[in-house]
């Protein structure tokens, strides 16, 4: 079953409203879909969400990547191959790991609909709920908390908050969020490296009284060193999310002791097969496992991450990136939202059969 021709689309995907983090305010995301087919006519769907400042990929450098790279090292090749198709892909080029992850991800999507049987069972899993958080971005402590309160009375079971500014103000609107939703429900928070390491440990010793699951980048991606002290000195369960991109970024992150969780999202590690790696290197450590997504990532890139996280039994997941959306590329299809829980299909691979031609521009 060799690999006989892409498609790749342009997309540009409107938020509900304006997301703000600690480092980036997204309105409107620029994204990439792509559709593999072999000689037969069996296809699959991948996603490229390109994020400069994570990945240092651009939506244009992306589309080039996958247009002039990417497919000519793999056309043609065993679509059952993927740890070769990923050697001849590390063979052309360094980085690009969101266009790499959309044809893996594309090549995932078509081995399991050729196995008859969805992403979740075809990476070993056999349940279909995946438990998730809702995020809400940086604003005044009484908007936070307001929004948390209309996400819980939505049915959402666990909150992840958006910090990394000014300390003080920080646990300010940890408190109120922790006051709006009560005691029993589950609070998150992630500083997508927004604080120094002084900040970070004033912050988080004013919020362990909040009860937090867990804190998700404290410091700068590349500080191992103060993450491990940091870790050693607050009660919280910290998350290395911007740390990890790759395989040896999990081995020094075990190595070190900075962090108790690794957060994988498939944009930064380059697709579900460095996933798993990533995932088995956790395990071996001792490391609980988070699942997230990019801001822009529609239901193809989201369903894809709740398939692994399904197979893995995942300890977290941040699977909210598509509800965030006003636009939607593939309606009606892949994941469904039940409460608090995403809901993986029962039809083969990742169930979405079609984009949507108003949001989806073929690129020539």
């Amino acid at each position: 079953m060799r690999l006989f021709q892409i498609e790749v689309f342009r997309t540009s995907l409107r938020c509900h409203k304006p997301f703000q983090t600690a480092s980036v305010r997204s309105e409107v995301c620029q994204t990439l879909q792509i559709r593999l087919r072999t000689r037969s006519g069996l296809t699959g769907l991948g996603e490229a969400v390109p994020k400069p400042r994570l990945t240092g990929e651009s939506l244009e450098g992306c589309e080039a990547a996958l247009r002039d790279r990417l497919w000519p090292a793999i056309e043609g090749m065993e679509a059952w191959g993927v740890a070769d198709l990923h050697a001849a892909m590390n063979r052309v080029t360094v980085g690009h790991r969101a266009a790499l992850a959309a044809l893996d991800m594309a090549v995932h999507d078509l081995l399991a609909r050729a196995a008859g049987v969805p992403l979740h069972l075809f990476l070993g899993g056999t349940r279909r709920r995946v438990p998730t958080d809702f995020s809400i971005g940086l604003g005044t402590p009484a908007e936070a908390a307001a929004e948390a309160r209309r996400q819980v009375e939505a049915g959402f079971r666990a909150i992840k908050l958006k910090v990394g500014g000014d300390p003080d103000e920080d646990a300010e609107r940890v408190r109120a969020v922790r006051s709006a939703i009560g005691p029993d429900l589950g609070l998150r928070v992630d500083a997508n490296e927004g604080w120094t390491f002084a900040q970070a440990l004033r912050a988080l010793k004013r919020m362990e009284p909040c009860d937090l699951e867990l804190i998700e980048q404290p410091l700068p991606r590349w500080d191992l060193e103060g993450m491990a002290r940091l870790r050693s000195r607050v009660q919280v369960p910290l998350a290395a999310d911007e740390s990890l991109q790759t395989p040896c970024d999990a081995r020094r992150i075990v190595e070190s002791g900075a962090a108790d969780i690794l957060n994988l999202k498939l944009m930064k590690c380059g697709g579900i097969h460095p996933a798993r790696q990533i995932a088995a290197l956790a395990r071996a450590g001792g490391l609980g496992l988070m699942v997230g997504g990019m801001v822009g990532e529609s239901r193809i890139a989201v369903t894809a991450a709740a398939a692994l996280a399904a197979a893995w039994g995942f300890e977290y997941a941040d699977l909210d990136a598509d509800l965030l959306l006003r636009d939607d590329p593939c309606p009606g299809a892949g994941l469904a939202l039940e409460g608090t829980e995403r809901v993986l299909a029962d039809r083969p691979g990742l169930a979405i059969e079609q984009l949507a031609p108003e949001f989806c521009t073929p690129v020539s």
